[in-house]
């Protein structure tokens, strides 16, 4: 079983292509979502270095642990575990973001978590996936009946990659899970086969920008039963409200600002390669504003959970 086809591991590499010549213009150069402890006046920047410090302290982050991050973008977060000392190596299919993490120092390696080198096997005190879990699944997957059986995969990696030694061994992400499971046959269709701004519509955009299908509360747990024991669990969905408003404000700033053409003029290679996407995702984000449609309101589509994984012995 394959995590995704060719053309699904594209639309995320290019997502996040487009990704990093806009936001780095905006102050961003990640994608993570804040911590904003019920104080939505806390500027980002503070929020991000909070979120950090909640996963570090989680898997106990400190001098000489050994730490994988799945996903870990332009680095950030290596960042901060290299101030704490620790020993970390990433690992994201975005060769531009291997280039950014490779030049500022970091072990940053092109690879799939679900093709890890077997080499890695009980290299690692913890695992940290920020974000990443929420692209591994796809529509086609779920409507295969395959969900299950790629996070319970992911689960035996992860397992297999802790050393069965160490004092730590957990596991903490961070994904995005549907509050109500959404048919899957639905979102492969175009969002034009949908009423603009339903659900359905929102879901597609979303599908075609970004790639991924969400897992539904209690899934990831029941994939990892008999290789981690969930012992932590908190609702941040309120801070990627705050976080998805605060990164439209910016980016609207920065398409109105003079550096928006020199920016436009980056991407024009993307744009050409993939031109489709490319307007889907800007329509997605500034237009429609599908991303952060499924975290508004008092019962809001979608859902942040911050997970905390306790590893548990082979049988």
């Amino acid at each position: 079983m394959e995590l995704a086809s060719p053309d699904t591991v594209q639309r995320v590499v290019t997502c996040y292509s487009v990704f990093d010549k806009y936001f780095p213009t905006t102050g961003l150069w990640d994608y993570t979502e804040g911590i904003y402890n019920d104080d939505p006046s806390t500027p980002y920047e503070q929020a991000k270095l909070n979120q950090f410090d909640y996963l570090l302290d989680q898997i106990e982050c400190g001098p000489g642990v050994r730490v994988l991050e799945v996903g870990c973008g332009n680095g950030t977060l290596l960042d901060r575990m290299r101030e704490r000392g620790a020993t970390a190596v990433g690992i994201t299919i975005t060769p531009d973001q291997v280039r950014v993490c490779r030049a500022r120092g970091h072990d940053v390696r092109l690879m799939d978590i679900m093709a890890m080198d077997p080499a890695l096997h009980g290299s690692f005190d913890a695992i940290v996936a920020n974000g990443p879990i929420e692209h591994f699944v796809q529509p086609e997957h779920a409507e295969a009946g395959e969900q299950d059986a790629i996070y319970a995969r992911m689960f035996d990696i992860f397992h297999r990659l802790l050393d069965p030694a160490s004092t730590i061994r957990k596991v903490v992400n961070t994904t995005v899970h549907f509050a109500q499971r959404p048919d899957p046959a639905h979102l492969v269709r175009h969002p034009l086969a949908w009423r603009p701004m339903s659900d359905n519509f929102h879901y597609c955009m979303l599908v075609r920008s970004f790639g991924g299908y969400y897992p539904v509360d209690g899934q990831l747990e029941g994939a990892a039963k008999g290789r981690f024991e969930l012992i932590r669990e908190v609702d941040g969905t309120m801070d990627y409200y705050h976080t998805s408003e605060e990164w439209l404000r910016r980016i609207r700033r920065a398409m109105i600002s003079p550096a928006a053409l020199r920016i436009a003029a980056r991407s024009i290679p993307l744009m050409l390669r993939q031109p489709m996407q490319y307007v889907t995702m800007f329509t997605c984000m500034l237009l429609s504003c599908s991303w952060n449609w499924q975290f508004r309101g008092a019962n809001p589509p979608a859902k942040l959970w911050r997970q905390t994984w306790r590893y548990l012995p082979a049988d």
